[in-house]
């Protein structure tokens, strides 16, 4: 290796200017000393494996997470941590030492059937969006009361978000909930949380009168018009009674 080589060698280490310098150094000091921070963890981001830190906030559910130098994290990107299921909804566009976002845990597998019948899921975070409101909602001549309640729904952004529409509709509650709610998007704004096509959308839903199509059962609204229910074909009016059964006495058997 020729003198000049060398010098480029340790220009690409030491930089090239005092600004450089310090760079690499500050590069260099955080990767060494963040593994042993207690911050420091292993985590799944889009199911790729990545080191990074995570720092408490004031709000449990909020956390933010920087990357390790040269490394990034991507806005919309979902976080395996902790047995719970992270969204990255925002990121600081500054990223020149390291990646800086803040990740909101979700609280809801949202599940839906597309276009061609598949069944799709995805995590996202639900908040309620009646706080100040009864949830409850009556027409003009006092006729009925029908259900008002209105949440907001953040989703990564991707191709299968991309095509929600004022017709797309869900069953959103807890998952053990018998009849779940039903609800409309009526705001499908797809803009102000993506920066160069990557980024969240944030929804807001009504809550709309569930149909037969739903299925409760599963959470998915619309699902029998897709997969419609099986048809049994009962007898018309033909019964026996099974005399070898006292239990069946006086009780009507199908055949």
């Amino acid at each position: 290796m020729s003198v000049w080589d060398l010098y480029d060698k340790q220009s690409e280490v030491r930089g090239s200017s005092k600004r450089e310098a310090v760079l690499a150094r500050e590069e260099r000091m955080l990767t060494r000393k963040l593994k042993d921070s207690l911050s420091y963890h292993k985590v799944l981001i889009d199911g790729v494996e990545q080191k990074v830190a995570i720092i408490n906030s004031d709000n449990l559910n909020e956390k933010s997470i920087f990357s390790l130098p040269k490394e990034d994290i991507t806005l919309g990107g979902l976080v395996s941590w902790m047995d719970n299921k992270w969204l990255v909804t925002e990121r600081d566009a500054n990223t020149e030492v390291y990646t800086k976002a803040k990740m909101i845990q979700c609280n809801h597998l949202l599940k839906w059937i597309d276009s061609n019948g598949v069944i799709q899921q995805q995590w996202c975070v639900i908040e309620d969006g009646t706080k100040y409101l009864t949830g409850e909602l009556e027409d003009r001549n006092l006729v009925v009361t029908r259900g008002d309640s209105r949440i907001a729904m953040t989703i990564a952004r991707n191709e299968k978000t991309l095509l929600f529409d004022r017709t797309t509709r869900f069953l959103i509650d807890d998952p053990l909930t018998r009849h779940k709610l039903a609800y409309a998007l009526t705001k499908p704004l797809h803009v102000g949380w993506t920066y160069n096509d990557h980024g969240v959308f944030s929804f807001v839903l009504q809550e709309v009168t569930a149909t037969d199509d739903d299925n409760h059962e599963l959470g998915i609204a619309d699902y029998y018009k897709y997969h419609p229910k099986d048809v049994t074909n009962l007898p018309d009016s033909d019964t026996v009674i099974n005399p070898e059964n006292k239990n069946d006495v006086g009780r009507e058997v199908w055949l």
